[in-house]
């Protein structure tokens, strides 16, 4: 029958220790950020296919320019109910999402705005996030933008369980689609695509890589106290 050992405890312990430590650093939540489009750098003119950043995104320009200003920049078609700059998409424009080092991100909130065109089109347009994911297959959710009774639409915030599949993503993008017969981008929007988006809720994906070589350390360095501990008694 096998008896405990008090010899065997230090490279157990430390395995344990190991174990811990890398159910701990993979249970680590992702770290959280807004982009807010704040900084007085950002603010100016984008065409299409140019990048700028904010905290550790990239953020570029798709389709048709791209402005960060605030709703004064828009004129008679300004958004309302948000008074700060934000990133406003020109006619089909978009907006693509991306970690400065390439990990997986989460996407967890926004909040957009309409902007109609002058004279406002009769199309029925919402606004559509599609991320990427790390196989390169697709997610993607459509959003009714706010209704209005003039030209000037409000920002709106969403979230919760449309963007559940918004995880370790590649990259996300924005864009407005026609809206006919409850089906997205069913029809060119000639130009109606026109949004406003701010407060982008989005996290880094905690890499594993980090957690394993460190677990791996530790576990590492208990099999060598073991090792010594075992020779010392011999």
């Amino acid at each position: 029958m096998k008896t405990w050992n008090p010899k065997r405890l230090p490279g157990v312990a430390m395995a344990a220790v190991a174990l811990s430590a890398l159910s701990a650093l993979f249970a680590l939540p992702a770290q959280a950020d807004v982009i807010s489009f704040e900084a007085a750098a950002t603010a100016g003119l984008y065409l299409p296919g140019e990048s700028f950043s904010e905290g550790g995104f990239v953020l570029t320009t798709l389709i048709d320019v791209g402005i960060v200003d605030t709703a004064a920049a828009l004129g008679t078609q300004a958004t309302t109910g948000n008074a700060t700059q934000f990133y406003f998409a020109s006619n089909d424009g978009g907006l693509r999402v991306a970690s400065t080092t390439g990990i997986g991100l989460n996407l967890s909130g926004f909040s957009a705005a309409f902007v109609a065109q002058d004279p406002a089109s009769l199309q029925s347009t919402v606004l559509v996030a599609r991320g990427t994911l790390q196989n390169n297959s697709t997610v993607t959710a459509s959003f009714a933008f706010g209704t209005s009774s003039t030209t000037n639409f409000p920002f709106v915030s969403y979230g919760g369980a449309s963007l559940a599949a918004f995880t370790n993503l590649q990259r996300v993008e924005f864009f407005a689609c026609s809206w006919v017969g409850g089906v997205a981008c069913s029809v060119p929007t000639a130009n109606n695509g026109q949004f406003a988006i701010d407060n982008i809720s989005v996290s880094v994906v905690p890499e594993p890589g980090a957690a394993l070589l460190l677990a791996l350390g530790l576990a590492g360095v208990g099999l060598r106290n073991r090792r010594t501990v075992v020779s010392t008694a011999r």
